[in-house]
């Protein structure tokens, strides 16, 4: 089935201080170049069926990724008002990708825990959904996350004129929402606040190692890999 995958990166990351957390370091490098590697995996998602949607600190995100070997970094687009919420950055992100699809993968730019078995595992539960559900949510005791996957009717309905927002969209259409309930904390943890930093530090800390894997509360240098 035709895939797409969109990646929110537009946030202004007030409550991790004005930084981007997606340049936040975990384990030495920046969380968008762990998620771009396990990503790249994903051979039934070309690179060209994806899209990152970047907004405020786009200058320095662009010139991260532009360090990125080039077979992991998809095209970037811009949302132009990344002040309204992730409505707007989702909305860009799916008019941008190829026609066509038959659905599309969304995923956080700070989810730092998301790997290539999580992603994989998301798609063939959707794969084997009952019939009329159009839009399936990971659900980690009883916390909704990512990556949710939409059908190629709904994503035309999210950037038609006067659109909805996907949060809209599924209060109107429970039926055909679903909520997709597993035991996997990755899918519902992302770096919001410092607090959500020292969570991460906690659960990976390795006492028997001597490098140091705990996140930065810095943003990662833009020309570092």
């Amino acid at each position: 089935m035709s895939t797409g995958l969109v990646i929110l990166a537009a946030g202004a990351g007030r409550r991790m201080g004005g930084v981007a957390q997606c340049l936040l370091e975990f384990e030495g490098r920046s969380l968008i170049a762990h998620l771009l590697q396990q990503l790249q995996d994903l051979h039934e998602i070309p690179l060209a069926q994806r899209v990152i949607v970047l907004g405020h600190h786009a200058t320095a995100i662009e010139s991260h990724l532009a360090q990125l070997p080039a077979d992991q970094v998809p095209r970037c687009v811009l949302n132009p008002q990344p002040q309204e919420d992730t409505a707007s950055s989702l909305r860009v992100g799916l008019a941008a990708l190829p026609p066509g699809l038959q659905q599309v993968l969304v995923l956080l730019a700070d989810q730092p825990l998301i790997d290539t078995h999580d992603v994989r595992a998301a798609l063939q539960a959707y794969a084997q959904r009952a019939p009329g559900i159009q839009v399936q949510v990971p659900q980690v005791q009883g916390q909704p996350g990512h990556p949710v996957i939409l059908d190629a009717a709904v994503c035309a309905q999210l950037v038609a004129q006067d659109p909805p927002s996907l949060r809209q969209w599924r209060a109107e259409h429970p039926q055909s929402v679903r909520l997709w309930d597993v035991d996997n904390p990755h899918y519902t943890f992302d770096l919001d606040t410092p607090q959500d930093l020292q969570d991460l530090q906690n659960t990976h800390a390795n006492p028997t190692s001597t490098k140091d894997t705990r996140p930065s509360l810095s943003p990662s240098n833009p020309y570092r890999t």
